[in-house]
This record gives structure tokens, C-alpha cells and sequence, in this order.
């Protein structure tokens, strides 16, 4: 088992953060520790506006920092199970980086 860090982009409305919460507690994982504050500078994630064609406003979108400790074959699990939920823009790991569904390259870390 290996602490990891998940840094998620997403939506910000009502129970989205509860949706999160409730993936880890349904399938049994930990959260050891969970931030969220609200994207007032979105520049450092402009490739997520270019590549979906959308404009985020101020306060429209948060990123959750949340570490968890699982073994490496649940992470890529994990990843796609966050991904599916309909508030969450993009999710990344130290590997890889889902956005809306698509695997990329880049990360947000």
C-alpha cells in the first residue's frame, strides 16, 4: 500500500463533495486527508478550458486535494471511478490525468 495524492477538479455545486466522499466510502477506502478551497486563478489549468471548449467564471469550479493510501493495481481503478462522476472536470494522480473521460498525459498536481 502507497499513500497517494488525487487532485480533482470540479463543479461547484451542491452534495458534489458528498458524491466523492460517498465512491471512497462505498468501495471501502480511506481518505486520510481531504482539502477544497475554490479556483480564483484558473491559468494553471487553462489545457482543461482549451481542451473541452468551455469558460470557467470565478467560484464555478474547486479542486479537491485528497490523499488516500491504496495499492498501486486500485489507483487506476479509483481514477475512473471518480472520473464518472458527472461534477468532476478532471482528476490526476502522480501518473496520469482523466479529463471528462479521456486519459492525457498532463498533470494537475
Amino acid at each position: 500500500m502507497i499513500e497517494r495524492q488525487l487532485t480533482l477538479i470540479m463543479e461547484n455545486k451542491p452534495g458534489a463533495l458528498a458524491r466523492v466522499v460517498g465512491l471512497f466510502h462505498q468501495r471501502g477506502y480511506n481518505i486520510d486527508s481531504l482539502h477544497v478551497d475554490p479556483i480564483e486563478d484558473f491559468s494553471p489549468y487553462k489545457f482543461i478550458e482549451d481542451e473541452l471548449d468551455v469558460k470557467f467564471s470565478i467560484g464555478e469550479v474547486s479542486r479537491l486535494v485528497i490523499k488516500t493510501t491504496v495499492a498501486d493495481s486500485l489507483m487506476r481503478q479509483i481514477l475512473r471511478q471518480i472520473n464518472k462522476l458527472i461534477e468532476v472536470i478532471a482528476v490526476s494522480d502522480e501518473d496520469s490525468t482523466y479529463l471528462k473521460g479521456i486519459l492525457r498525459d498532463e498533470n494537475l498536481l
